[in-house]
């Protein structure tokens, strides 16, 4: 009976297996492919996939492949971009009579209005008014607003405008 650890195996016990040590990642392992929801592969896959055979095809063997090789870095994208990508695919921003109304603007209410005052948002049949100050808020809301409501329901057409909300916003106006 021996004690201790079990001798190491001879040289060429090994030879089977010839990427037992130092094998390095192959062609499958930095392609993309289609996993869960994804069923199809986006062009920007098939571009990486094609960069990543390219890469393949001029590995020197035996020498080791970078762990995030340029050739299959893909290039950056403004956020910018995506956002309005996913808002697209989401159908969030359908709603294109609302830059017809921002251009028809300064034409449908007062001079002095639109000077304070633009078009920001619409969600559930109401309206939001962008103001650039509570002041001139308050004084829209006392002065202004029924004339203002009454110009967007008659340029939306049927119902598509329940109401017009006032809000304070800090964004600079484009009709300045």
């Amino acid at each position: 009976m021996r004690q201790g650890k079990p001798t190491f195996e001879g040289p060429g016990d090994n030879r089977a297996d010839p990427d037992a040590f130092g094998g390095g990642p192959d062609e499958t392992a930095f392609t993309a492919r289609p996993r869960g929801a994804r069923r199809a592969l986006t062009p920007r896959d098939k571009e990486r996939n094609r960069r990543v055979g390219e890469l393949f095809r001029h590995v020197i063997p035996g020498l080791p492949i970078d762990a995030d090789p340029p050739e299959t870095r893909m290039e950056p994208e403004p956020l910018a971009a995506l956002i309005e990508q996913t808002l697209k695919r989401l159908k969030i921003n359908e709603s294109p009579w609302l830059d017809e109304l921002n251009r028809a603007w300064p034409s449908l209410v007062a001079p002095e209005v639109s000077r304070v005052a633009r078009p920001g948002k619409w969600e559930d049949g109401i309206l939001f008014v962008y103001v650039t100050s509570s002041v001139k808020l308050f004084e829209l809301r006392r002065t202004h607003l029924r004339r203002i409501e009454e110009a967007v329901k008659a340029f939306a057409g049927a119902g598509r405008v329940r109401q017009v909300r006032l809000m304070v916003n800090a964004v600079s106006l484009p009709f300045t």
